[in-house]
């Protein structure tokens, strides 16, 4: 009886050890406020992606959110409390006394130019910067219209498909100012006990050259990841 007993023991142990296995999971944040799309739209694509790095990692879940707006990100990040996200250079700078003190991870290599840094474009009807003119996010069709008396400043990848775009319109937009070179949005470390860290730096860093991973990083507008210098 005894034996039974301690068999049903061990059984009962490696049963709960290999529940709690499976049972690990982390929380992540994808945060870039201002940036078009909802969450609802985003979250599909977020999705798939952490699918691809939770079976990578194996025994490990990792969950995620994607927010375009300051206060559901610092909500998030405030109750959620996750052990990494991908937030933006801009987000990072302006509030980073409300993020904890998170180290950066890694940098995110984005489209069009898969590097870690970007440059961003102020565009508008003349090479003319006015004194006092509204500086807008977007809106450029607008402008290049004379619907509004302002200058876009675009994003890379907005710059990018701006210059590919044939339209009339998009003729009538000239491009005024340039920026220095800007670092890109940052992998960073919420949780610096978290164990599973430096296999999440791996499958990362390796999903940039896995062929499995490539249209799912398209859908993020990403080239992958790499070290941040």
């Amino acid at each position: 009886m005894r034996r039974i007993a301690l068999c049903l023991l061990i059984i009962m142990a490696l049963s709960l050890a290999s529940v709690q296995a499976l049972a690990r999971g982390a929380a992540m944040i994808f945060w870039y406020p201002g940036e078009a799309g909802s969450t609802e739209e985003a979250q599909p694509v977020l999705d798939d992606f952490l699918g691809y790095v939770s079976q990578k990692m194996g025994d490990v879940q990792i969950e995620g959110r994607y927010y375009n707006t300051v206060d559901a990100g610092l909500k998030f990040i405030s109750e959620k409390r996750p052990a990494i996200g991908i937030v933006s250079y801009a987000a990072l700078t302006q509030y980073a006394d409300k993020l904890g003190a998170p180290s950066v991870f890694l940098a995110t290599l984005p489209l069009p130019g898969g590097a870690a840094t970007e440059k961003y474009a102020i565009v508008g009807r003349s090479k003319d910067l006015k004194p006092g003119v509204k500086i807008l996010s977007s809106e450029p069709k607008k402008i290049s219209s004379g619907e509004m008396d302002a200058v876009a400043i675009l994003t890379p990848i907005e710059a990018s498909t701006l210059a590919q775009v044939s339209a009339e319109w998009a003729r009538g937009l000239v491009q005024i100012s340039v920026s220095e070179n800007v670092p890109t949005a940052r992998v960073l470390l919420f949780d610096p006990a978290w164990k599973d860290a430096d296999r999440l730096r791996q499958v990362l860093i390796g999903a940039g050259s896995d062929p499995a991973a490539k249209d799912l990083l398209l859908e993020l507008r990403l080239k992958g990841f790499a070290e941040a210098r």
